[in-house]
């Protein structure tokens, strides 16, 4: 019997444990992830913000994925820029009291919109300024069905959209 109570090892005791981790450890495993998440942010926005000049909201501007040529297709295309509700931008067709009509064109790669208030500005792939909301450009380019374009924003289900292939210029500058 004596033998037995020699080998039989203490009872367990559940409050005289020793911590997990030291308070050093404790204040670590808070510390470390938030230091880390800290620094995702950081570089997230770091690359999010870019540093192409242009200030303001982006507008969303369907891009065509090619660089804009002299010529294009030959097929002219002209109107006015505007910004409807949607924030998307598309061109009013039909000057000189001839009834307007909407027209939704596709950009050069590179090309970017944005508007300050409600001032409408688009940018060719350098960050220079083309035009502002009200001027009337002129181009050149071709006609397409919007399908071609599909997950590109703003564009209608169905229809021809216009796809701007040649270098903008301004016709009229808006009042």
């Amino acid at each position: 019997m004596a033998d037995q109570q020699e080998h039989e090892e203490p009872a367990y005791d559940r409050w005289s444990r020793r911590d997990a981790l030291s308070r050093r450890g404790y204040v670590l495993a808070v510390l470390i992830p938030l230091v880390v998440a800290a620094c995702a942010f950081g570089i997230v926005s770091l690359v999010a913000s870019g540093d192409d000049g242009i200030s303001g909201t982006t507008v969303r501007l369907p891009e065509s994925g090619y660089a804009p040529t002299t010529a294009g297709d030959g097929a002219q295309i002209q109107g006015v820029l505007r910004l409807d509700s949607d924030h998307c931008v598309y061109l009013e067709a039909g000057q000189d009291g001839a009834d307007p009509g909407r027209v939704v064109a596709v950009w050069p790669a590179g090309y970017k919109a944005s508007r300050e208030g409600e001032r409408l500005t688009i940018y060719d792939a350098q960050g220079k300024v083309l035009a502002h909301d009200g001027d009337e450009i002129r181009t050149s380019g071709g006609f397409t069905a919007a399908g071609t374009f599909s997950g590109e924003p703003c564009l209608p289900e169905t229809g021809d959209v216009a796809v701007i292939e040649g270098s903008v210029e301004i016709v009229a500058s808006a009042p």
